[in-house]
């Protein structure tokens, strides 16, 4: 009985009074039950049970009055319910999450690591047995525990010339990068530094006009321009109270490598840029979690970031609520913002944020407590993926998300076989999802588990609005891995690999029913697929021959016309085999740079075999191709520098190419500019020195 009252106090999160006490009340019914006994047998035998169904009812109306004080759940929608993924009027839910995640955060970590046996982790974790009393019970040596909407047009040009953006994977959706261009100027990110450069490109020679400064602890990522609005996202860096550390810390580790908590908060600043000698500050937010992503649409710009929360620390309910400061000020997120995702162990959020920047309003956030590796933005709606895995087979988690006027309302959750990619192995048209994944397909018999290259499958889902699917390709190119994918239309071009390259093409226009037109095997693979033409597409990745790699990187023209039979109509290598290449556009596809409708430009590394440290022939180039005559021809090679360097972003205005590039041998970055009528270098300027 004292059981039962605990556990409705608890449940109830209220005292029931000692008159409605599980006792009195059984007290009460037992004390009927002796009075109807004692009747005479010529009453009505009804009358026997009529004390015990109304002191039953008694119970069952206490019970029910104080269950509905309890906190309400607030299903998102009804297909939510299938995904175990909830909001709730308060944080009284959040916290009894977390309070779970922490116990078995608790247990498993003296299970795995002390030795204690289940029954003992679990009399840890419950507080029953003091963590000291460990050893004395198994033997074990004890240690520490751990330590502690509609789419609006960008209208940005300030005049009208023939200018570079950003390549991104879809129309009216805007990426983060490290260069952007207005026609005329150039806006730079220095490349994981405080600052960001604005360079007057109207003149034959370069001039920075104007360097925003940002505080020692405010690392930029990437950068937008929208009308005469800068935007800055970046990472915050955290400081420490520990003396023996530096004050500024890139990452802080727990007991046995795992993260005490993110060292890192992700940060947004927009900037009017109206005079470009002068920019200022209009406002700035920050978001608890490292910076993982962002999309603008339009005016809305909507920012990811991963919130880690520590549950082996005994503060973690001080710090399982993630917060947003607007202007200096700190507020957590709405309980009706979070999202809880109830099968899930992560105990990292994804919180997403938007700012609308044509209105004096503060940003909004929602959060998701279910860690999300990918994002995807289509104009229709936005994505975040999770993929875990139980050692035998793993399995993706879409949550999607629909746009408001003020921000993203999750809606509901769909869950496929495999892992993805990147953010390339997604579509979404507004009536169908589509996912490409690689399973593994382990094999276990009970004691062990056992992976095999042979078993590794190639799958493609056709979900709904609803995220349930309702179309699908599976089992492609068994035993081997995606490279890469690219959805054009209702079409979807697949490229896997172990040995050679088999491209594949899948007819989408029934989504019930997709369909592989056609399929070619070739010597290497592609790493990032570009369509030039409506059926002509451009690949760009690891040259070889029919045993494997050769090293080299290599750029494909692929004729689709014949669904049934794609050819590879041209195979351009960077070194013709006498080298090693790569390309970062396997990492980055904004490296790529569409110069027009017919040319483009990718950026390669190389070194010749014969003579590694020749850096007349060796280094970083941007390479420029031409579409002509239905084929592919090189036009010119860009020359930036020799080894310990990078390319960070290129674009260009009317017949200049531009470059960022970083330069390790003397820690500076740098904006390179090409002439792309004579090829020739025309100038050289420094943004950023350490």
């Amino acid at each position: 009985m004292k059981k039962t009252k605990k556990m409705l106090n608890s449940k109830m999160q209220v005292n029931l009074p000692d008159s409605l006490s599980t006792e009195n009340i059984m007290a009460t019914i037992e004390s009927s039950k002796a009075e109807v006994i004692e009747m005479p047998k010529k009453k009505n035998n009804a009358k026997k049970i009529v004390p015990l169904v109304a002191s039953l009812l008694l119970v069952v109306g206490v019970v029910g009055m104080y269950m509905s004080l309890q906190e309400k759940e607030i299903p998102v929608n009804d297909s939510v319910k299938n995904a175990e993924v909830m909001r709730y009027e308060s944080y009284d839910k959040v916290y009894e999450k977390f309070d779970k995640l922490h116990k078995e955060a608790k247990k498993n970590n003296f299970r795995d690591f002390f030795y204690a046996n289940d029954e003992e982790a679990d009399m840890i974790a419950d507080g029953a047995m003091p963590e000291s009393a460990v050893g004395s019970m198994n033997g074990a040596a004890i240690g520490s525990t751990t330590t502690d909407d509609t789419v609006e047009e960008n209208t940005t040009t300030l005049v009208d010339k023939d200018y570079g953006t950003t390549n991104t994977q879809e129309k009216g959706v805007d990426e983060g990068d490290i260069i952007k261009t207005d026609g005329s100027y150039l806006y730079i990110a220095n490349g994981e530094t405080t600052s960001v450069s604005i360079v007057d490109v109207t003149k034959d020679k370069m001039k920075e006009t104007a360097q925003v400064e940002l505080k020692e602890t405010e690392l930029v990522n990437e950068i937008y321009i929208n009308g005469d609005k800068l935007v800055i996202v970046g990472n915050l860096r955290k400081k420490t109270n520990d003396k023996k550390k530096s004050e500024l810390v890139d990452y802080a580790y727990g007991t046995y490598g795992s993260y005490r908590e993110s060292s890192y908060d992700t940060f947004v600043k927009v900037y009017d840029i109206s005079d470009k000698n002068a920019p200022k500050l209009v406002t700035e937010y920050s978001q608890q979690g490292t910076y993982d992503n962002s999309r603008m649409i339009g005016t809305k710009l909507y920012t990811i970031s991963e919130y880690y929360v520590n549950t082996y620390s005994d503060d973690y309910r001080d710090k399982c609520i993630p917060e947003v400061t607007v202007n200096d000020v700190c507020e957590p997120i709405p309980a009706g913002c979070i999202s809880i995702v109830e099968e899930s162990p992560s105990t990292t959020y994804a919180v997403v944020t938007t700012l609308d920047l044509s209105k004096d309003a503060d940003p909004e956030s929602e959060a998701i407590l279910g860690e999300c590796n990918h994002l995807y933005a289509s104009a229709e709606g936005l994505f975040l993926c999770e993929t875990t895995g139980d050692g035998i087979q793993d399995t993706t988690k879409i949550y999607k998300f629909d746009y408001t006027d003020t921000g993203v309302e999750y809606k509901c959750t769909g869950k496929v076989n495999g892992y993805i990619n990147n953010q390339f192995s997604m579509s979404y048209d507004g009536e169908y999802f589509r996912i490409a994944t690689t399973a593994n397909n382990s094999k276990t018999d009970g004691n062990t588990v056992s992976f095999s290259v042979d078993d590794r499958t190639n799958n493609l889902y056709i979900l709904n609005n609803n995220m349930e699917i309702v179309g699908k390709v599976e089992d492609l190119a068994k035993g081997e891995l995606i490279e890469s994918v690219r959805f054009v239309g209702d079409m979807a071009y697949v490229v896997t690999f172990r040995q050679t390259d088999p491209l594949f093409v899948i007819d989408l226009s029934d989504p019930e029913n997709p369909t592989v037109k056609g399929e070619l095997k070739i010597p290497g693979f592609s790493e990032y697929l570009h369509p030039i033409t409506e059926n002509l597409i451009v690949g760009v990745g690891q040259d070889g021959t029919e045993t494997g790699t050769n090293g080299d990187c290599k750029v494909s023209l692929f004729d689709v016309t014949d669904l049934y039979a794609p050819k590879e109509t041209v195979s351009l290598p960077v070194t013709d085999g006498k080298g090693y290449a790569y390309s970062e556009i396997a990492y980055n596809h904004k490296l790529y740079v569409t110069l027009s409708n017919t040319e483009f430009a990718v950026p390669f590394t190389f070194n010749w075999y014969v003579n590694y440290s020749n850096i007349e022939k060796g280094g970083n180039y941007y390479i420029r191709y031409k579409l002509q005559n239905g084929t592919l021809c090189e036009m010119a090679r860009y020359y930036l520098g020799a080894k310990n360097s990078t390319i960070l972003g290129a674009t260009y205005v009317e017949d200049n190419f531009y470059v960022v590039y970083y330069n390790y041998n003397e820690y500076k970055t740098e904006i390179v500019a090409f002439d792309l009528t004579t090829h020739e270098e025309i100038d050289r300027i420094t943004t950023y020195e350490k």
